[in-house]
């Protein structure tokens, strides 16, 4: 069992047209994971070949790139104190460790941007939205693949009771809590990082300085997304309706929920660390 929070095909479990799917997943966003709203999409009859294809085209020509980075780029969020090198290897960390958190962090911070902005061009055609003029993203020079084998998807029953409450806890800063944000289920592969992750982050957001970044995060995600939604190809077969309804419904659960939240959080995180 994968124990996704939502139905969802486990990257594992992928074989014939969704594997290969994921494979390009991957090597289109430059990370080792599939995010989990890719994975929930294939539960769907023809929705992942449909929300996977439509979107090619901007990111070929890096439009969806350039919009994430630039989203990225006006998150502004502080360096908070508090993962000090000494700090981490007084925990145990060791440097490989810290090397393979790095690659997590750096794996999510870049995926989540680009979901953002290419799935809420997809929600944007599904709803019928007209695309909008806006800025053109400055171009991006290449970024690297990130590389690197993603540790287990911790389940939660796999989990200690009190990392199991650990991971919950940091999944409801922030709010949009209905589904577990899956770096977390990553990141419990080592509970006294994680324990640290929650001392630096509860109190920037019980201060009350994370909510609006969260909002701006979503709202901008959006925006952008309606400025590049003309774009869009129209793949050949498009997913009926039931499915499209479901798609309507998955998409903004995740962009207004985990993944909005999730680009505002991580980077709070990652630059906490040390260099």
């Amino acid at each position: 069992m994968s124990g996704d929070p939502v139905p969802a095909i486990a990257e594992a479990e992928a074989t014939g047209e969704v594997a290969a799917l994921y494979a390009d997943i991957r090597a289109t966003l430059g990370v080792p994971v599939v995010n989990l709203i890719w994975r929930h999409l294939a539960i769907f009859p023809g929705a992942l070949p449909w929300a996977w294809g439509s979107p090619k085209p901007l990111y070929a020509d890096d439009s969806i790139a350039a919009q994430a980075a630039a989203l990225r780029a006006e998150l502004e969020m502080p360096t908070l104190a508090g993962l000090s090198a000494p700090t981490l290897a007084s925990a145990g960390l060791h440097p490989d460790d810290l090397s393979r958190i790095a690659m997590i962090l750096h794996s999510y911070e870049r995926s989540n941007a680009m979901n953002m902005v290419a799935l809420c061009a997809l929600s944007a055609r599904l709803n019928g939205d007209t695309p909008t003029a806006g800025d053109m993203a400055a171009p991006l020079p290449m970024e690297a693949p990130i590389s690197g084998k993603m540790p287990a998807l911790l389940t939660l029953d796999a989990m200690a009771p009190a990392v199991r409450g650990l991971v919950e806890d940091l999944n409801r800063i922030g709010g949009r809590d209905e589904i577990l944000a899956s770096m977390y289920r990553h990141l419990a592969n080592w509970p006294v990082y994680l324990s640290l992750v929650h001392t630096l982050i509860a109190p920037f957001s019980a201060e009350g300085r994370l909510e609006p970044v969260i909002r701006n995060v979503i709202a901008d995600g959006h925006r952008r997304a309606a400025w590049i939604s003309g774009g869009l190809a129209n793949p050949a077969t498009m997913p009926n309706d039931g499915a499209q309804a479901d798609m309507r419904t998955a998409l903004t659960q995740f962009t207004d929920g985990p993944i909005g939240k999730m680009i505002a959080i991580v980077p709070l995180i990652r630059q906490a660390m040390p260099a």
